[in-house]
């Protein structure tokens, strides 16, 4: 006997809502279940699928379910009822706590709501079929054991309703980093759509030949090689195999790893360059792929030595090795994400410090820091400024370049058929939605597709819910600064898609932009303007 695993201890269903659980049977078992000690309506749906009915349930609990075949028995622990939202889209919406934390510290630290909950939807793509039954992932509490890995936004909306009204919140988080919206749609509405429309725009750009998102004119040859799993399977060992040995090897190779660059340098070696800026203009401008050093000695007083402090180094170009007086303090493998490290105790030393970054370019961009991004020591509302003068020196470049991986999972249909399509009949209050920026090269025909994919989502999860979607922030480039917003196309779409589809609402969010950061943080702000909205239009 198998359900899915969103049906799991501490769930929160959908008050005032008759809420399901498709069971796979043992063959023919006859399956029986129970909410706490009251018997439910179990139906058969075909020969080895059974449907239990729960009626509509006030907001409360806990509550247990049962359900037994012969031969098993399932348990579901601590479940409520109270209001659940689909959390969706790329990275704005999937950015987790401990990513903006440092906003609202206070009010992180002390978090502890054991009703406000939220289940994480495993992200693993699948091409040529529709999962029916979802694997992993568990539901927990907005505690200080899980609050850092919560959706920034879904907490921040949960807390300010629940603390209205005190119902329980569930939150279902199926966004992923990057995700277009083509890979948040079925094989069968991106085909159709993509035919509907092909007349009108076929003339209007060209396949820009991504290894990893499909377009209009390439989406036919995506959908029929990613069908061959194995071929994804293997493809992805091989890009993960290729990535691991161009670093070792690069390590290898570098005179700063083997040379314990971390630590003190001589004051006459190396570049003087100024920081947060990328090196545009300087002679590591041009290396592409390689590691390039950075050290800064500066001065901590006692009060910054007997409590955790936050190191902040802006947005780093592209990945980064950090280390204060010689101990790795902290890394991260890619551009986006702010570089927030905690020094526990003991790490700075009253006087004199060095901090050293090993800088690694991956992606051929113009390395160093997003400027205007902040680059200091943080205790408290207490300051230690890191911006200015770092002395800089040459790693080593790269034999050749790192080829980019495929990111299969932005791939079409990838995170519909694994993510979305296997919780379908999961009742929600609402579906919070914030995409767009990786549809942003062909906003020309991003209104259409939005239009399906917000039809087909309701087909999975109610025809009536409320669809709210946040309106893609300003962003200019984290350097070269471009002079104009480059998504103003894809605003004017979401803008154009409210107007096309009932019960649908566009958040405005592009005054809280960072020109230089394409995950502003103040998460909570947006948040705030989504309950707004809920609040005031829907309740």
């Amino acid at each position: 006997m198998k359900i899915s695993s969103i049906y799991s201890d501490g769930m929160i269903l959908q008050r005032k809502k008759e809420n399901t659980i498709s069971v796979k049977n043992e063959g023919t078992a006859v399956v029986s279940a129970m909410l706490d000690d009251v018997s439910l309506s179990v139906s058969k749906s075909g020969d080895d699928e059974s449907i239990v009915t729960i009626p509509a349930q006030e907001a409360g609990g806990p509550h247990m379910i049962t359900i037994k075949s012969e031969s098993t028995e399932i348990v579901i622990k601590e479940v409520l009822f109270g209001d659940v939202y689909i959390l969706g889209g790329q990275s704005n919406m999937e950015l987790p706590i401990i990513l903006t934390a440092d906003m609202h510290v206070d009010e992180i630290e002390s978090a502890d709501f054991d009703k406000i909950r939220q289940f994480e939807v495993p992200k693993v793509p699948l091409f040529g079929r529709k999962e029916e039954f979802l694997e992993g992932g568990r539901w927990v509490n907005a505690d200080q054991k899980n609050i850092f890995g919560f959706s920034a936004i879904g907490f921040y909306f949960a807390k300010e309703k629940y603390l209205q009204d005190g119902v329980p919140v569930g939150l279902v988080q199926t966004a992923v980093g990057g995700a277009p919206v083509e890979s948040l749609m079925s094989e069968e509405t991106l085909v159709s759509t993509f035919e509907e429309i092909y007349p009108k725009y076929k003339d209007s750009g060209k396949c820009n030949n991504d290894k990893s998102k499909c377009c209009l004119w390439c989406y036919k040859e995506k959908l029929e090689s990613n069908r061959n799993m194995d071929y994804v399977t293997s493809t992805q060992k091989a890009d993960l195999d290729r990535e691991i040995k161009w670093r070792d090897d690069l390590a290898a190779k570098d005179p700063g790893t083997s040379g314990h660059w971390e630590n003190l340098w001589d004051e006459t070696i190396g570049d003087t360059v100024n920081m947060p800026e990328t090196f545009m203009g300087t002679k590591y401008e041009n290396i592409g792929f390689g590691s390039v050093w950075m050290q800064r000695i500066v001065d901590v007083p006692e009060e910054f030595c007997n409590s955790r402090v936050q190191l902040r180094l802006g947005t780093l170009i592209d990945s980064d090795d950090t280390y204060v007086n010689g101990v790795k303090v902290g890394g991260i493998g890619f551009k986006y994400p702010p570089r927030r490290y905690w020094l526990s105790e003991g790490i700075l030393k009253p006087g004199k410090n060095v901090i050293s970054i090993r800088l690694v370019m991956t992606n051929g961009n113009v390395g160093g820091a997003v400027i205007d991004t902040p680059f200091c020591l943080k205790k408290g509302e207490k300051e230690i400024s890191l911006a200015g003068d770092w002395k800089v020196r040459m790693g080593i470049e790269a034999d050749e370049p790192l080829i980019p991986q495929t990111f299969f999972i932005w791939g079409p249909t990838a995170l519909y058929n694994s993510m979305l399509y296997p919780i379908r009949n999961y009742n929600c209050d609402a579906m919070l939605f914030y995409q767009g920026e990786s549809n942003g090269e062909y906003p020309q025909y991003y209104g259409d597709l939005l239009v399906k994919m917000v039809e087909e989502w309701r087909v999975l999860f109610g025809k009536d819910v409320p669809f709210l979607m946040a309106e893609i922030t300003m962003w200019k480039g984290e350097g070269p600064v471009y002079e104009e917003d480059v998504f103003t196309d894809i605003r004017n779409a979401q803008k154009e898609v409210v107007g096309r589809i009932p019960n649908t609402y566009l958040i405005k969010t592009e005054d809280l932009g960072w020109y230089n950061d394409l995950h502003p943080q103040n998460k909570k702000e947006v948040a705030l303007r989504f309950f707004d909205i809920y609040k005031n239009e829907l309740k």
